[in-house]
């Protein structure tokens, strides 16, 4: 693949870099940096170098781990394309091999010879081009490479389909391995159908100017779209979708009559909320605040979120009653009560927060500010009467936002 691009550079004239992950897992193996290095001298490419560090424990294995590693150390090399040498055997192996563990179209489409989805576009030209045609490239143009030794280690499950599966299911019948490529196209097709139902289905549920999905709209599609849209949602927010297992029980968790009560399902780094009609997805983890003084920033951290001040007249904070005073934003303890309207009674936060529609889990979470130890302002619920900025005065608007997570569309 570098050889062929290197003279397209030559004729076309775009830049061309070249990229060795070095995974430090066979014997031998930093020798490999010597030999790209020596082709890359003779075409004229830069070469750079990437240690990684490879977990052993990987819960799907050590091919898994390694692949994730050298992913990540490629994606940190810029904003370049990538371009990989996939070719058509690989394609085969990675259909049957996710074929094999039950995986659904989306596992079954194998590699996109196009993929836009990550942090870097790759592009794989040669997914329909067999390794044999390759090889014979390579000795016409008497190019030399390296094969790796832990190729023919039987143990990982990749090897055992290409040695000992995929040639006897050639023998057997002739082309198999285009075949399972060409499902693995045909499959990418299909999927392309899905998502466009799905992104359809989000479109006509979504609240406006919202990353909220009307939770009844959801409930009432046929089971399959409802979990072809959960599917596509968070692959969206940058996940894998769960197996089928989990993505059944996520289903039956939204579908039952108290879901709109408030259900919070994390999966990888976010997590599918309902609550009060609304379906959205938001960040899996909720960092526990500390107490933390304010002295008049304009944006204070909080909470995997921030804390905004918006500076007014006739709203929000008395900024004339907040002046030499000890301003602390702390999170809820319990028990805590507020006046929200001049002579009315003070409430306690519990039903405050439930008028307000305020997510459960999300309470502990959010910012209360303390001003000499009375409480002054909640996020999500409002300002304390005795706080309220008067009609000509300076006010400061406070607003608490966490990290959105949406769909990157």
């Amino acid at each position: 693949m570098l050889h062929v691009l290197a003279g397209l550079r030559d004729c076309l004239g775009f830049e061309l870099q070249a990229a060795h992950v070095s995974h430090g897992l066979v014997a031998g193996s930093e020798a490999w940096f010597d030999t790209c290095a020596r082709l890359c001298d003779a075409l004229g490419v830069e070469l750079s170098l990437s240690r990684v560090q490879v977990s052993r424990t990987h819960p799907e294995g050590l091919e898994s781990a390694a692949r994730e590693a050298r992913r990540a150390a490629l994606d940190r090399l810029g904003s370049a394309m990538l371009v990989l040498a996939h070719h058509r055997d690989d394609q085969a192996e990675t259909v049957l091999f996710r074929a094999v563990r039950g995986a659904g179209p989306h596992g079954v489409a194998g590699m996109r010879s196009l993929d836009l989805r990550g942090p870097n576009p790759v592009w794989r030209p040669l997914l329909a081009v067999p390794r044999q045609a390759l090889e014979a490239y390579a000795r016409l143009h008497a190019l030399s490479w390296v094969e790796d030794p832990s190729n023919q280690d039987l143990r990982f499950s990749r090897n055992f389909l290409r040695h000992a599966i995929l040639p006897s299911l050639n023998a057997r019948f002739p082309g198999a391995g285009a075949a399972l490529a060409r499902l693995g196209r045909l499959s990418a097709e299909a999927i392309e159908l899905l998502d466009e139902r799905a992104d359809e289905d989000l479109s006509t549920l979504c609240r406006e100017g919202q990353a909220r999905w009307a939770l009844a709209g959801w409930q009432s599609l046929a089971p399959a779209r409802r979990r072809n849209l959960l599917r596509r949602l968070l692959t969206l927010a940058g996940e894998r979708p769960p197996d089928e297992d989990r993505l059944l029980e996520m289903e039956r968790q939204l579908c039952e009559a108290g879901a709109g009560e408030g259900r919070r399902l994390p999966w990888e780094r976010v997590a599918l909320c309902a609550y009060r009609g609304d379906l959205w997805l938001e960040a899996a983890l909720l960092p526990m605040p500390s107490p933390l003084y304010w002295h008049g920033e304009a944006q204070l951290g909080w909470a995997g979120g921030e804390i905004r001040v918006e500076r007014g007249f006739a709203v929000g904070l008395s900024r004339a009653l907040l002046a030499g005073r000890s301003c602390e934003f702390r999170p809820r303890q319990g028990g805590e009560r507020l006046e929200l309207h001049p002579g009315g009674p003070s409430r306690s936060l519990k039903n405050l927060f439930q008028e307000a529609g305020v997510p459960p889990w999300l309470r502990a979470h959010l910012p209360l500010l303390w001003v000499d130890g009375a409480l002054a302002w909640v996020a999500g619920v409002g300002v304390a009467a005795a706080f309220r900025c008067l009609p000509g005065q300076e006010g400061d608007v406070l607003v608490w936002s966490r990290m959105p997570v949406a769909p990157q569309t």
